[in-house]
């Protein structure tokens, strides 16, 4: 297992356990200040934050002289999970110890800490549960797997002006010429794309995907993936609030937004 992980480790309350403690102490009814609350417990979590999970860790880690633990590189990690009435499954995560301490429901367990991006990958591309909640013993604040994946995708555009996603087979998409044109975010793509020898061809589209609105650019090249940074972080100021996603000619996506389109460019 890679040694990134923090195995056994002590998390202190952070700048999150203080926005937490405040919102429980705000009235319910003021809605402002509530709202106010949120929106910085969102960011925290999304940018910030550390977090703790309860893991099982197969073949079991070694613990040194100083205390800290060598785990095997390929060692198996599994999450452990909650089932809630409300909600199923869930992924819980604890801010500091005095949180974890309150979890009695688990056995034999090691924890790990690390952060939204990591959890984000493991609830918003697998299906185990339905979302993660911070806290379950006092703040049961849960946000959905749908609520996870945006937050990431916002975070993705913040960082790269692009998007990732896993496209499964059920997930509504619909692609089509974007109205208005975004002619500014054409031209700059368009651009980009001259100073890449490798790229034969781009196509600028809108999408609808899961109900969002977003523009989609198709990349005709050797191994696309090795410009899709190049392109997220040039229409970066040319996309508003809508998220870029990017992907190859050669994926099932890529062949249906282009069928019977003209490119955007091409050599």
């Amino acid at each position: 297992m890679p040694n990134k992980y923090r195995i056994n480790e002590k998390l202190e309350p952070q700048e999150l356990h203080k926005l937490l403690t405040s919102r429980r102490a705000t009235a319910e009814d003021d809605t402002a200040a509530q709202n106010k609350l949120m929106d910085a417990i969102a960011t925290e979590i999304v940018m910030k934050a550390k977090f703790i999970c309860a893991v099982k860790i197969l073949p079991e880690p070694i613990k040194k002289s100083d205390g800290t633990y060598d785990a095997d590189d390929n060692a198996n990690v599994s999450f452990m999970l909650l089932e809630n009435e409300k909600f199923g499954k869930i992924f819980p995560v604890f801010t500091d110890e005095s949180e974890l301490e309150k979890c009695d429901v688990f056995s034999n367990y090691y924890t790990i800490i690390t952060d939204f991006d990591f959890i984000s990958g493991v609830i918003a591309d697998g299906g185990a549960c339905e979302g993660m909640m911070v806290n379950p013993f006092d703040d049961n604040m849960f946000i959905s797997r749908n609520a996870v994946s945006k937050w990431r995708e916002k975070k993705q555009i913040l960082r790269t002006g692009r998007a990732n996603h896993i496209i499964r087979e059920n997930t509504p998409v619909d692609v089509y010429t974007p109205v208005p044109y975004p002619l500014q975010l054409s031209n700059k793509l368009c651009e980009i794309a001259k100073q890449l020898p490798e790229v034969n061809a781009i196509w600028l589209r809108g999408i609808t995907l899961n109900g969002d609105r977003g523009y989609l650019l198709v990349l005709d090249a050797p191994q696309p993936e090795r410009f899709y940074d190049v392109f997220g972080v040039a229409g970066k100021d040319f996309i508003g609030k809508l998220p870029l996603h990017i992907v190859p000619l050669n994926g099932d996506l890529g062949k249906k937004a282009t069928l019977n389109v003209l490119p955007t460019y091409s050599k």
